[in-house]
């Protein structure tokens, strides 16, 4: 993932945090991801898996869609081909 990518899905999942009022402690325990490296994720330090943004969409009650960059995801006419 691009930097730019990584900075956006921090950025998304911290929005979602906020939203939801979920607590990144409680995401650390439900995901397995460890305290100290979803915060590194969070200030945009490392990337987050396609399994963290799918751990965390889950534990959030959000779509993983909310959690990726615009340009990650499909459109009408992807779906369309498929």
């Amino acid at each position: 993932m691009s930097n730019r990518a990584a900075e956006w899905t921090a950025e998304a999942i911290k929005s979602a945090l906020e939203t939801t009022g979920v607590k990144k402690t409680h995401i650390a325990e439900v995901t397995g991801i460890p305290y100290s490296t979803l915060n590194r994720k969070l200030a945009g330090k490392a990337d987050f898996t396609l399994g963290d943004i799918l751990a965390i969409a889950e534990a959030l009650g959000v779509s993983p869609a909310t959690l990726t960059p615009p340009a990650m995801r499909s459109t009408d006419q992807d779906e369309a081909a498929a």
